[in-house]
């Protein structure tokens, strides 16, 4: 049971380390949130919540003993090259692979460094995560707006799609446009009946990365297109 004494003189450390990661996962997931990714802000919360929380317990093992006449070691690196080793498991699962074509690689990362952070709130570094965090952020939207400028030099494809109706659809649909590397302009999807959604798609990518790509979307079960224009950007 829990040493009271203890517990009282450790419980504001380890809620300055809850609530730091708590901020970092936040400052995560809303940029995931904002790009719809299938991780977003409550996971990439989870896993940075999580990940401080096993190294707490690490440090809190030794105290399990104390004044038993038992040691009992902890050893915080294990801890972690597990936390490392399961969010392996998380982060591919949030691959999706369709018909050779690999999606959620950046989300698959974002997870991989989100526990970074969080192992490093955890054994006493909320600063240095916060800085951790901030530079994560940064990339992401920086190496994003360069990415666009760069591919406008390319083409510019309008594109009308059907699917079923189902949240699925739309995910698989945004993942296969930018796993082919298109940076999207336009994406607006409205109900046509209880059963199918339309989509108008308007994007640019460069001509190497086009080819197939139309064919790629309407190959996916449930999905056909209408009309498949472009004009030079």
């Amino acid at each position: 049971m829990e040493n009271l004494q203890i517990l009282a003189s450790l419980l504001p450390d380890y809620a300055i380390k809850i609530g730091v990661a708590l901020l970092c996962g936040v400052m995560l997931g809303l940029e995931r949130e904002r790009r719809e990714k299938p991780a977003g802000l409550r996971t990439i919360v989870m896993i940075t919540v999580g990940a401080t929380i096993y190294m707490i317990i690490s440090e809190l093992i030794p105290h399990v003993a104390e004044g038993s006449g038992e040691v009992v070691q902890s050893d915080p690196a294990r801890v972690a090259a597990q936390v490392v080793t399961g969010i392996g498991f998380l982060g591919a699962g949030t691959i999706i692979q369709s018909r050779g074509s690999v999606h959620g690689l950046t989300t698959a990362a974002v997870i991989w460094v989100a526990a970074a952070i969080g192992l490093c709130i955890g054994v006493g570094f909320p600063i240095t995560a916060i800085l951790f965090t901030i530079v994560v952020i940064v990339s992401l939207v920086v190496l994003t707006k360069l990415r666009r400028r760069l591919v406008r030099q390319g083409t510019e494809y309008k594109l009308v799609l059907f699917s079923q109706n189902d949240t699925l659809h739309v995910q698989l649909v945004r993942s296969i446009l930018e796993s082919a590397g298109a940076v999207v302009t336009r994406f607006d999807v409205t109900r046509q009946s209880d059963d199918e959604l339309q989509y108008n798609i308007g994007y640019f990518i460069s001509d190497d990365a086009s080819a197939g790509l139309y064919e790629t979307l309407i190959r996916v079960e449930g999905v056909h297109g209408e009309k498949f224009s472009a004009t030079t950007g």
